[in-house]
């Protein structure tokens, strides 16, 4: 194994524990050889890209990784990494993919990757769609505390007009399912023949919360291709959270 793949599956266990990592830790989640892992502990000690705690023995990101770190999260935004992403899944599927953000009680298309599947699904940016009843808007809501998506949907939920169309108790439902599994779906919805599979991602920084989501033909979606997009979806998230520290993806 390369000294470059020693370190990247060394710096995924410390994001996986949340914390510095021992000899201890690499021989038990790694696999690894007691004398391997203290030598290549030693080594990425000397060469300044981890450091030793005194007190606690762990090995820790040094200057050298937090420098890299710091200058991936300046030159990189929260939206144009999650695009560069979406563009790959769009470009491996051939689905049309969206990045969103919440405006109020509604989902607002920020950037649309058209796909290359003869039947594409293709709404322009600036559309606006209910928060509650799309799959991006679900996801982006299952950040949420239950009392601020009562207080976020209020307005909505005292006017009549949205009286037979908005069940409460049915949308908390569907949230906590989103929020077991960490991506959302829609078959069928707001626009009849068309499905959708989401993710949320969201910058601790600033609280900036995008969603982003894979969009086909409704004919298309039996589990099978809902399970693979899911699965494709929620990696795509999970690097988008290592680049930008974003700890949902990591629970």
């Amino acid at each position: 194994m390369s000294i470059l793949i020693t370190t990247a599956n060394i710096l995924r266990l410390m994001s996986q524990l949340e914390r510095g990592v021992t000899v201890k830790d690499l021989t038990e989640h790694l696999a690894m050889p007691k004398s391997t892992a203290a030598r290549v502990l030693k080594q990425l000690k000397d060469s300044g890209f981890v450091d030793k705690n005194r007190q606690s023995q762990q090995y820790e990101p040094g200057l050298m990784f937090l420098d890299a770190s710091y200058l991936v999260r300046r030159h990189s935004s929260l939206i144009d990494v999650t695009e560069k992403a979406l563009r790959e899944l769009c470009l491996q599927t051939g689905h049309t993919g969206y990045v969103s953000i919440m405006d109020k009680n509604d989902v607002l298309a920020l950037r649309v990757i058209p796909g290359t599947h003869p039947l594409q699904v293709v709404t322009h940016p600036g559309k606006r769609s209910s928060v509650w009843g799309t799959s991006t808007g679900r996801a982006i809501l299952s950040r949420m505390t239950d009392a601020q998506i009562a207080a976020q949907l209020r307005e909505t939920l005292e006017d009549p007009a949205f009286g037979s169309t908005l069940d409460f108790a049915q949308l908390m439902q569907r949230i906590n399912q989103v929020r077991d599994c960490h991506w959302s779906a829609a078959i069928n919805e707001l626009v009849s023949g068309v499905a959708s599979v989401s993710c949320s991602v969201k910058e601790p920084s600033n609280g900036e919360c995008l969603a982003f989501c894979l969009s086909f033909p409704a004919a298309m979606a039996d589990e099978a291709e809902i399970d693979r997009l899911s699965t494709l979806v929620c990696d795509a998230a999970k690097k988008i959270a290592q680049i930008v520290g974003d700890r949902y993806w990591s629970c």
